[in-house]
């Protein structure tokens, strides 16, 4: 019944996205009315399927179902299968993301409506639900990393949903660079774990090394799941992308960076939990990174006057605390963090477009009283003190300034490539100027 259940739900939003793939190339346009019914009845049924299976799992926890499918490709002694894990981390997770994609959708109905963008927002919005499935529920590292890739990539293209103004663009670039930093992680984590364990599968790794069949080399398969994990979770040092990526519609900005993708991050280290419960090392620094920006961006946060940036380093810093619950072992409280962080946030985000109309319309906003953002600690430090402090948060602690320098860097040999092709053809014209002038 589980294995039954678990394949509806991977196969009816595949089976959706070919459904939306062929309207879009067969330039079959549904009006926005039909478009809005068959999403909200496809949201339905999705959260429908994906809780049932939470409470099959919760049931039959701590209990798992492994599921293999035939080999698909096979080179040698590799052989590439889907793998995937039912259990209750992945069928939550699932459960949390088509409830939330569902209530964006609904959402999205009068945010979007008569949006020209509105199908091409539905159908990447679709794109991410099937993608953050298969991270949910994938028992490889392979298959994990597809899921990944959907999620990362709808991600890009919503930020630039506006794509005729140059600041989503140029915000969307910034992000896909953040992001691609990170993603090596994963596929070298694959690549080492091929090399010194022969298995890209989490359960196989866990018991492996329970039987003392790893090696010291393994522990670097941790640092690289930390390092893939940064980024999506705008954990330092690949924050600065993260506030940035406000240029989206709010849905979208909901759903990825206070919902769901943000929280990618934490799933990947909950995922591994066994493994790294063999290193203290990676439970240290997964702890130190989540302190560090829990600080970072409660500072900078307190700077920012906008409601969504607040909001976005609000999220950062709740995520660092979750970081710190990973690393002390508290994984079912981390899980629970997870889940109301991100129903919260996707709530926040969705008022934040309201949130002037609502102080305008605050009687302690016409009588000039302020509102106080004060912490407890604040009185042992002097005000010299807190005064820069407070500059420096300002201007981020200046990281914004560091990570433009590594984006220019990784991006002067394409900008070298393109001014090299520019001269190419100027004399290219050049010369075949002369060359007719010759003939002539």
């Amino acid at each position: 019944m589980i294995e039954n259940l678990f394949l509806i739900i991977l196969v009816v939003p595949f089976l959706w996205l070919m459904v939306l793939a062929f309207l879009f190339f067969s330039r079959l346009k549904l009006n926005e009315i039909m478009l809005s019914e068959a999403v909200k009845f496809y949201s339905f049924l999705m959260t429908v399927l994906s809780a049932t299976l939470l409470v099959v799992t919760l049931i039959h926890s701590p209990s798992f179902l492994l599921v293999d499918y035939d080999n698909w490709i096979e080179i040698g002694q590799y052989q590439f299968k889907f793998r995937f894990i039912v259990d209750l981390l992945g069928s939550t997770y699932a459960f949390l993301a088509a409830a939330l994609i569902g209530l964006i959708f609904r959402f999205s109905r009068n945010y979007l409506h008569r949006e020209e963008g509105y199908f091409r927002f539905i159908f990447l919005l679709s794109t991410m639900m099937f993608g953050l499935l298969i991270v949910s529920f994938s028992r490889s590292l392979d298959i994990l990393f597809a899921g990944w890739e959907l999620v990362g990539t709808t991600s890009i293209l919503l930020i630039s949903y506006f794509y005729n103004k140059p600041q989503p663009v140029f915000h969307a670039t910034k992000a896909i660079i953040s992001y691609r930093l990170c993603d090596m992680g994963i596929l070298a984590a694959a690549a080492w774990a091929h090399l010194y364990l022969h298995t890209h599968d989490f359960t196989v790794i866990s018991r492996m090394l329970e039987e003392a069949h790893g090696g010291p080399g393994v522990v670097l398969i941790g640092f690289f799941i930390i390092w893939a994990s940064l980024a999506k979770a705008g954990q330092l040092p690949m924050t600065s992308w993260f506030p940035t990526a406000m240029e989206g519609p709010t849905p979208s900005s909901a759903i990825f960076y206070g919902a769901l993708s943000v929280h990618l991050g934490p799933f990947l280290l909950l995922r591994f939990n066994e493994y790294f419960h063999h290193f203290p090392i990676l439970l240290i620094t997964v702890g130190v990174i989540g302190f560090i920006t829990a600080i970072y961006a409660s500072l900078v946060g307190r700077t920012r006057s906008d409601a969504k940036t607040m909001l976005a380093y609000a999220t950062i810093s709740q995520v660092g605390i979750i970081y710190i619950e990973i690393a002390f072992g508290l994984t079912n409280f981390a899980l629970f963090h997870i889940v109301t962080h991100a129903s919260l946030r996707t709530y926040q985000f969705l008022r934040s477009s309201s949130l002037i109309q609502d102080f305008v319309e605050n009687p302690a906003v016409e009588v000039n009283v302020p509102i106080k953002r004060g912490s407890f600690f604040e009185k042992y430090f002097s005000s010299e003190f807190k005064k820069k402090i407070y500059i420096h948060a300002l201007h981020g602690f200046h990281l914004d300034y560091f990570t433009n320098k590594v984006i220019k860097f990784l991006l002067w040999p394409f900008k070298a490539y393109i001014q090299l092709e520019e001269r190419w053809m100027e004399f290219d014209t050049r010369l075949l100027k002369f060359l007719l002038r010759k003939n002539r």
